[in-house]
């Protein structure tokens, strides 16, 4: 017995006039008070809203780096969501020119690290979940890895009865000076003064709430082999 043949389904080409029904339709849909969604109640224009989206799409902690202009900041954990040691190496670019990157040194981790036993020096870092808050009272997420320096300072605030929890109220960061003499400015503001001296709205709790913070398995944990090679141009360097 042949075998039955097999029907093809034919694709059916849109047409004018079903761009018309759904032109009608979601009019229709309107007119009866369906929700409808409305782009400018979700997207954001500006440098601020364009950094929030690019950092969105990343699988790394998003650093937090003062800047000359100060910054409102909120700390969404009373304490480091993580502590580790870091290796600052320069490497050649594509284009020739030297690049500063981190590299965790495997001593976090209780390994041996390549680079430690090449002599080049971790330093200690203490990483803290915060929140900018923009000047049009958006909250976005960073993380504040800090070195021994801030790291005392923060623990000083978070110490003192009349500044802590470090949740509780907000700070004002900025950074002062040139590579090698820079100086960071932490100093707290209250939720009431944001608004009277910074034109800045207090944002909701549910804003921070939101956020999904960041924990240890954001750290990037580099391969033995890549540390080896590492310090083997660094070696190279010094021969």
């Amino acid at each position: 017995m042949p075998a039955p043949k097999k029907r093809a389904v034919r694709p059916v080409a849109a047409t004018a006039k079903d761009d018309e029904d759904d032109v009608a339709e979601s009019s229709a849909a309107r007119k009866k008070g369906a929700p409808a969604i409305k782009p400018s109640d979700f997207l954001r224009a500006g440098f601020t809203g364009a950094q929030e989206t690019m950092d969105s799409t990343s699988s790394f902690a998003q650093a937090f780096k003062p800047e000359e202009k100060a910054m409102v900041i909120k700390f969404l954990d009373d304490e480091p969501y993580v502590s580790y040691r870091r290796h600052w190496v320069e490497r050649m670019g594509p284009d020739r020119k030297k690049i500063t990157r981190s590299y965790t040194c495997l001593r976090s981790f209780k390994k041996e690290c390549p680079l430690c036993e090449a002599g080049d020096r971790a330093q200690a870092v203490a990483a803290f979940n915060i929140a900018i808050v923009g000047d049009d009272s958006v909250v976005s997420l960073k993380s504040w890895d800090v070195g021994p320096k801030i790291y005392n300072i923060l623990k000083g605030y978070a110490n003192d009865p009349k500044i802590a929890p470090l949740t509780r109220g907000y700070f004002l960061v900025s950074r002062t000076g040139t590579k090698g003499s820079v100086n960071h400015n932490v100093t707290p503001v209250k939720p009431s003064a944001l608004e009277e001296d910074y034109d800045i709205t207090p944002p909701p709790k549910e804003d921070f709430d939101a956020l999904e913070k960041y924990d240890a398995d954001i750290i990037d944990v580099p391969t033995s082999k890549t540390m080896q090679e590492i310090a083997a141009e660094i070696a190279d360097e010094y021969t």
